[in-house]
């Protein structure tokens, strides 16, 4: 007996017999039925191959209800796992027969898709994670809807430019383009010209761009029309409007490298706060010289730091006496305004020397660097309150210690309270679900504690319940999400 079948029938079958895969690195091939779960991921040299071959092409995503992530498809099959995926051109898709199915059997299968054409990704496990867009969220709900539908309004949404999909807590976003800039609509008085501190680099999937950080827009009469004006730390310059990318609302403003480094290819850009001294090590001697009489030096207790002044009971409210300026040796933007005040100086004076006498006599300078540490501060301090007390209305005890700002356990220990002996790091708890052993922990600000000895459980705290583990067995996904191969104890 003979078939016939068409052309495109043999081509997939084909494609079937010789489905290779060259790396574009280091030349190794292997077939993709040998590519595990990730088949473009060179067993060799680790490099990611879907890259080369899949951007530009449409795709098809939906979330892995198993690896609680998202799968990427292609031609029927899955080209990578990831907790990043920007798309465009978009389709929201749900197929009927499975959204019955699940209505009629009380079951999870995938049936509902995002269709597009696939501009980025950070491939599963993501370090860095992007933050969710604070608006235009989508989401699906077989039991309720029957299509995507925006959150908010519950309105449908089946189409759509861009979408950014982000393995936190809402997923799908609906992305509004970032207009470039049209400087003279965003402003009155056409301020063409902004001012900025320092410049960052910033180098993340198919994204490449000069940041120019704490940008401020001027009013300039000095600046043709079509241009934009850029001045501060590592120089000045000028590019034309449609080169600069400015979004107001998040006040981000970066030019792409190539077009930078085709103007400015000589450009200090790699001057940084720590070249001139500006580091953590001479900011706590600078507010030791600074503040004398407000310096503690090191106990059985407390870390060495600055009580009193500046202090953080002033922004709560209470008689907490340690101080804002005490962050500021790990802060980024920080070290940077300093540098920018220095720049405008022009001093000869000794680092230390210097930011000593900008803290202690400098005083609206200093109240506009610890104004903007704690805006950066204060969420999570009261976040971390709240956990804390969270916690500890839900458990039943007496016998508590809690540890205070500056004090060795918190600060170096990583330790909230200790509960009847055993030492705890709290965290605020949005939600968690937990399948075959696996919890999926959605919180606010979590990193690694395994590197600290002293922490025994980790525990995450919300009004009504505490879920608790020991600090071992989990991969830290972001900072908002957390897995543990192990069952929670949970207090309600």
């Amino acid at each position: 007996m003979k078939f016939r079948i068409t052309e495109q029938q043999a081509k997939r079958l084909f494609d079937k017999v010789d489905d290779k895969v060259t790396c574009s690195e280091c030349g190794w091939k292997w077939s993709l039925s040998d590519g595990g779960d990730d088949p473009y991921v060179c067993h060799e040299c680790g490099h990611d191959n879907a890259k080369n071959e899949f951007i530009g092409k449409r795709v098809m995503v939906y979330y892995n209800l198993h690896k609680h992530t998202f799968s990427v498809t292609y031609k029927n099959k899955v080209i990578l796992h990831a907790d990043y995926v920007k798309l465009g051109d978009v389709e929201f898709r749900v197929r009927k027969g499975g959204k019955e199915k699940v209505r009629t059997e009380k079951a999870k299968n995938v049936h509902a898709f995002v269709i597009g054409k696939l501009l980025d990704y950070c491939q599963f496990p993501c370090e860095n994670i992007p933050e969710e867009p604070n608006s235009n969220i989508v989401t699906y709900n077989p039991y309720k809807y029957d299509s995507f539908v925006y959150k908010d309004s519950e309105q449908p949404v089946y189409k759509a430019k861009e979408v950014d999909m982000v393995n936190l807590r809402n997923k799908l976003f609906v992305i509004s383009e970032v207009r470039k800039i049209g400087i003279t609509e965003q402003f009155e008085g056409r301020p063409n010209s902004f001012t900025y501190t320092t410049i960052g680099k910033y180098e993340k999937f198919n994204t490449r761009r000069y940041y120019f950080n704490n940008p401020l827009p001027v009013p300039s009469s000095d600046t043709p029309n079509g241009l934009v004006s850029i001045k501060g730390g590592n120089g000045n310059f000028i590019f034309n409007e449609d080169e600069v990318n400015y979004d107001p609302i998040k006040n981000k403003l970066s030019v792409d490298i190539s077009k930078f480094d085709e103007k400015y290819p000589n450009s200090t850009k790699t001057k940084e706060p720590s070249k001139v001294g500006i580091n953590s090590t001479n900011i706590k001697k600078a507010l030791e010289l600074a503040f004398p009489e407000n310096w503690h030096q090191e106990d059985q207790i407390y870390t060495p730091g600055l009580r009193d002044v500046y202090t953080i009971g002033e922004k709560l409210g209470d008689d907490e006496s340690w101080s804002v300026l005490n962050y500021f040796d790990t802060k980024d933007e920080i070290h940077s305004l300093i540098y920018l005040k220095y720049i405008e100086d022009n001093s000869d004076k000794d680092i230390v020397e210097w930011m000593a006498d900008l803290f202690k006599n400098n005083d609206d300078y200093t109240k506009l660097l610890v104004d903007r540490q704690w805006m950066s501060i204060a969420n999570g301090l009261k976040l971390e309150r709240d956990s804390v007390n969270n916690f500890l209305k839900n458990i039943d005890t007496t016998d508590i210690t809690y540890y205070p700002h500056g004090s060795k356990m918190d600060r170096w220990g990583g330790v909230d309270v200790t509960i009847n002996g055993v030492n705890y790091q709290i965290k605020p708890l949005k939600s968690y679900n937990t399948e075959e052993g696996i919890t999926i922990v959605d919180t606010y600000g979590m990193r690694d504690y395994t590197n600290k000895p002293k922490v025994d459980k980790i525990a995450f705290a919300n009004p009504s319940k505490v879920i608790e583990f020991d600090n071992k067995d989990y991969d830290v996904i972001s900072k908002s999400r957390v897995v543990f191969k192990q069952e929670p104890k949970i207090t309600k």
